[in-house]
């Protein structure tokens, strides 16, 4: 409370503070009032408040720059805390806003590298090609030669942060007391989130490591690049690097006009992402056509690498359970998946949840699965309705890479409107599967393969059981000859079968180990295996080859 009656002495923290409170009131005025009104006005009023309420929060963070503005776009992807109408509007919220002076500008950079920039560039061009809430870009030449961009943080802009940071501390404190928001969110974590990422975009040293670590891992891998880091004339308020000359990747008439492949293109942004998903747990957090340029001849290079994210190898072990699951139409599977990604609440009723799942699973296509889908409005409104009915929250720590996702596949179907996400996944999947070398998401495929068909055995098992329960006599039944014979003819069968589906899944794990001592013939045994396996999944019940009634069975009105 000291805090914030210090705050309000500030003209900012008011502007910011008495716009939530403002919206925290209007809930609560039509919360009291609802009960009088029909239930479709109801409705009704809340989209109005809803919209207004978003035209209002992006006109004032437009006006207001700093963090308001990464703040919308942060929330814009939380579709479980916010309502349509919210995320529709605030997802359109760009980072630009009116740039400093360029004399204050070019000072900040002569005090940062003790220099005249007259002494340190051949040439500096004074007016900004980019600006946004945090920084902004100059183009110069070095003395060198060279073309680069001049990154160089708005002078004030720290201590403008620390105040949007200290003033949101608060509105959170609010919201988790006095609303019921934190009850199904953790806003602290979410609050953390933001703080963290925010904290090191301030810092471009560690934007310049990004840069340099994105590079390491790319250097072999064809049509992605980025720009180069000049670390001598580098510190944490002022960044100079390779000045690429590209169009904006959603820029389609200039990329028909250079003769760009765009399903090319298109398949080497998403084989990039799914790489650095699945490989390097390290992934560009950001990235809108803005920081996605492409080259004259294709090359797909990625700047701006103020916010990165980082996936956990349990994170990853368990994106492929879920990827595995969905790929079988295991619905049980994609359940359990998503508990352990932290996707459900803990109240979450799962086998309610696995049966909806189930209905979804039949709207799938057996040919493949298109991004387009992602779309297309009914779709997405299905989609959004059903997690709202859902016990489903978007876990702290991936608001920014959900948001990637989202955004990747978006650009994806707008180079390629016939983009299809296992088409383009499978020579993925196969080249690392083929490569000797070691890879992460090699380990972690096959090791979902071992624990998956691992799990079959204990089943089976209980099904021997039973069987030499019923063999030694443990277990007497007294059914009529014929059933007997068939009983056993079916006895006879299932074990067959899971001796055969065991067998197959034995040889695909012992494959799986010695993979890499003898690839072709680890290849050779997990193919063989796989398909024992799926054959003995196919075969129908040998019961189901005869279905007269036994005269055992009698009709009740007989």
């Amino acid at each position: 409370m000291r805090e914030m009656l210090r705050l309000l002495f500030n003209k900012r923290f008011r502007q910011t503070f008495f716009m939530f409170i403002g919206f925290f009131i209007q809930f609560w005025w039509l919360g009291k009032t609802k009960r009088f009104l029909h239930k479709d006005k109801v409705t009704q009023k809340y989209k109005a408040l809803y919209t207004s309420q978003a035209k209002k929060f992006a006109r004032i963070a437009v006006e207001m720059g700093g963090l308001i503005i990464k703040l919308g776009q942060f929330v814009s992807s939380r579709v479980d805390i916010l309502p349509k109408e919210y995320t529709d509007i605030l997802s359109e919220l760009q980072d630009s806003v009116a740039p400093v002076d360029s004399e204050i500008a070019i000072k900040r950079i002569e005090e940062e590298m003790s220099g005249k920039v007259s002494k340190l560039f051949d040439s500096f061009t004074q007016a900004p090609v980019a600006a946004a809430s945090l920084g902004q870009v100059h183009k110069a030449v070095l003395i060198t030669g060279e073309h680069v961009a001049v990154k160089v943080m708005r002078p004030g802009i720290e201590s403008t942060v620390t105040l949007d940071l200290a003033t949101l501390k608060i509105l959170i404190a609010f919201a988790r007391r006095f609303t019921k928001v934190g009850k199904f969110v953790d806003l602290k974590e979410v609050y953390q989130e933001f703080e963290e990422v925010i904290t090191d975009e301030l810092d471009y040293i560690k934007e310049a490591k990004n840069i340099e670590t994105f590079q390491d891992s790319f250097r072999d891998f064809p049509g992605v690049t980025t720009p180069k880091v000049y670390w001598d004339l580098t510190t944490s308020k002022v960044l100079v690097m390779e000045f690429i000359e590209g169009v904006k990747i959603n820029e389609i008439d200039k990329l028909e006009g250079a003769s760009i492949n765009k399903k090319k293109l298109a398949s080497i942004l998403y084989l990039s992402y799914l790489k650095q998903l699945m490989e390097d747990g390290f992934f560009h957090a950001d990235p809108h056509p803005g920081n996605l340029l492409v080259k004259k001849d294709g090359t797909l290079c990625y700047i701006d690498f103020g916010m990165v994210g980082h996936i956990s190898n349990d994170m990853k072990e368990n994106m492929v359970k879920l990827a595995m699951s969905i790929y079988l139409k295991d619905a049980s599977g994609i359940v359990e998946a998503f508990h352990d990604l932290g996707f459900l609440r803990k109240k979450a009723d799962k086998s309610v949840l696995t049966k909806n799942v189930k209905v979804i699973l039949t709207g799938f296509s057996e040919d493949g699965f298109k991004v387009d889908m992602m779309n297309n409005e009914g779709f997405l409104e299905e989609l959004r309705e059903f997690l709202y009915e859902q016990p489903f929250q978007i876990p702290s720590r991936t608001t920014f890479l959900g948001k990637a996702i989202m955004t990747v596949f978006s650009i994806c179907n707008g180079l390629d409107k016939d983009f299809d996400l296992i088409k383009n996944t499978k020579p993925y999947v196969e080249d690392i599967m083929s490569s000797e070398a070691f890879n992460p998401a090699k380990e972690t495929v096959l090791d979902q393969v071992k624990n998956t068909f691992l799990k079959i055995i204990p089943s089976s098992r209980k099904v021997f059981n039973l069987i030499d329960q019923l063999e030694s006599g443990e277990i007497r039944i007294q059914p009529a000859k014929s059933f007997e014979k068939r009983l056993i003819e079916q006895q006879v069968y299932q074990t067959s079968k899971i001796v055969m589906a065991i067998f197959g899944a034995g040889l695909l794990i012992a494959g799986s180990q010695i993979l890499a001592a003898n690839q072709l013939a680890g290849i050779l045994m997990m193919c063989g295996g796989g398909l024992i396996t799926l054959a003995q999944a196919g075969r129908g019940s040998a019961g189901k080859r005869r279905r007269r009634p036994h005269p055992n069975f009698r009709r009740s009105n007989e």
